[in-house]
């Protein structure tokens, strides 16, 4: 009976251990989207930026109208990055708080006796 206890008891601190290998996992991998999210940002700011710059030394001088129109898409591109970086953060901060409430393994002292 004392074996079967310790087998279930091993048998779970395994299960545990891979549950919380493959949620340290898939936070690892939510951290890289979000990298990648902010490279992809950035690329379209720079976007941005380049256009307004061009379009003053063309112009000497801005229209905000004509500076919509032709940036309507990186403006969007920026807003579903945005909305998909909250996202991603909210599926890491479910995932450190399900980790938090894994149960602990009470340790058994070998000078401990079953009463």
């Amino acid at each position: 009976m004392a074996f079967d206890n310790l087998l279930n008891k091993v048998k779970a601190g395994t299960k545990q251990a891979a549950d919380t290998m493959g949620k340290a996992a898939k936070v690892t991998k939510l951290k890289m989207d979000l990298m990648t999210l902010s490279g992809e940002r950035n690329r379209h700011l720079a976007t941005i930026g380049s256009v307004v710059h061009s379009l003053y030394i063309e112009k000497h001088s801005l229209d905000s109208n004509e500076l919509i129109g032709r940036l309507r898409s990186e403006f969007d591109q920026i807003e579903r990055i945005d909305a998909r970086v909250k996202e991603i953060e909210t599926e890491i901060a479910e995932l450190h708080a399900l980790t938090a409430t894994v149960t602990e393994v009470k340790e058994v002292k070998p000078d401990e006796k079953k009463s």
